[in-house]
């Protein structure tokens, strides 16, 4: 008698189970490829992009060309660069498989499905009429899931840096097309507060026929450049495209230090220049990634370059007069083109050379700051000034400071 009362529940202790079997059976999909029709094409985000069309199909006339990341539409340019697809273009199956060639060189996701939506109340245009095989213009859509971040090792997540990234906007007195530590790719603003300390000179030759010594060395300089530079990046690097910005620096010129004096055969006069001066210029760089080397070019305009003026008194206007004749005469420039390498074998100590050219300035002085951080695992760098007449080796201590953006 208990039996056949009980009897009549089995069906209904049943059904639960059958339902949550059938639910938990995954559609079946491929991960390149979406089916014609599916529930995967029509649920969120993508349940108003239109009716689901076969990837194996083609081809089809563009209308749209999305990448999302999960649910979101992906707003990195580096990625769009990636696919070639433009708005009423005729495209292929052949033409999306290289696409997902691209977006999967960059190694960041896991899962790259290419979607596409026939789009309605556009029609394709009549000359295209016979080749496509929708006659409405599609919308191409990248799903894109990126890898999981590996968890942090326990030691690693403790241990901090010493010392942060060196920032690559920029050398030592001649700027990058780049942002901060270079963490930031997309154009924007960027803020850099710089110091340069020119200590003295190392070692110096020159060949002036009045001029009692030839070799000057271990001389006191003492002379402070601190700078504010601002900029902008207008272009982001792509593979064969430089990153370029605009920019300018003010920067405030002092002296610690007496400068050294002018000796002749026959008189001694001590070089009497202004010991504080405001420089300014603006400028525009474009930089490029080449194998990890930053190779960076650009134009200067403004009077940053009387600083040259001031680092040897070979240029000084006392100097000028009776060295080379040119009374009234001084080494001033106001149109600098500028070249550099920048290096980061190591993300503290960086590694580089740049070179600025004074144009019009006299004695035709040219210079090359030589980033040493990387061999010293110190700020200290070493400048050459060349002049018609002579050379010197000058050393230095710079600081760069990031205000903007912090990495």
């Amino acid at each position: 008698m208990m039996r056949r009362n009980l009897g009549f529940l089995a069906p209904l202790l049943c059904a639960p189970w059958l339902a949550l079997s059938s639910w938990a059976q995954p559609p079946a999909s491929g991960l390149d490829h979406a089916p014609a029709a599916s529930t995967a094409t029509t649920a969120s985000p993508f349940s108003n992009m239109g009716a689901a069309l076969s990837v194996d199909e083609g081809p089809w006339v563009l209308g749209e060309v999305l990448l999302f990341v999960g649910p979101s539409v992906a707003t990195d340019p580096a990625l769009r660069d990636k696919v070639r697809g433009q708005r009423n273009m005729l495209y292929t199956k052949a033409d999306v498989a290289s696409d997902l060639e691209n977006l999967r060189a960059l190694g960041r996701f896991e899962k790259i499905e290419p979607l596409v939506f026939s789009m309605a109340g556009a029609p394709v245009p009549a000359e295209f009429e016979p080749i496509a095989v929708s006659s409405n213009q599609v919308r191409l859509v990248f799903a894109l899931t990126e890898r999981p971040a590996p968890p942090p090792a326990p030691e690693a997540a403790a241990a901090k840096p010493l010392t942060p990234p060196a920032a690559v906007s920029g050398v030592i007195l001649t700027p990058t097309a780049y942002r901060g530590a270079g963490k930031y790719t997309t154009p924007g603003m960027g803020l850099d507060f710089n110091a340069c300390y020119f200590i003295g000179r190392l070692y110096g030759r020159n060949s002036f026929e009045n001029s009692v010594r030839k070799v000057n060395y271990i001389d006191r300089l003492g002379e402070w450049l601190l700078s504010a530079e601002g900029k902008m990046q207008i272009q982001s690097e792509t593979r064969w495209r430089p990153a370029l910005a605009v920019g300018g620096h003010g920067s405030l010129l002092f002296r610690d230090a007496p400068q050294p004096s002018v000796n002749t055969p026959t008189v001694s006069v001590t070089v009497s220049q202004k010991t504080t001066k405001t420089l300014s210029d603006a400028y525009v760089v474009a930089s490029k990634n080449i194998h990890g080397a930053r190779v960076s070019a650009g134009y200067m305009q403004g009077s940053t370059g009387d600083i040259v003026g001031h680092l040897t008194e070979f240029l000084a206007p006392q100097a000028l007069e009776f060295y080379a004749g040119r009374k009234g005469d001084r080494a001033w420039s106001r149109s600098m083109p500028f070249a550099s390498v920048f290096f980061l074998p190591k993300p503290q100590y960086p590694l580089g050379v740049e070179f600025i050219k004074f144009n019009g300035a006299s004695l035709n002085p040219w210079m090359l700051n030589f980033k040493l951080g990387y061999f010293l695992k110190l700020n200290f760098d070493v400048s050459y000034i060349k002049f018609n007449g002579g050379y010197e080796f000058l050393g230095l201590f710079q600081f760069r400071y990031n205000q903007f953006p912090k990495r």
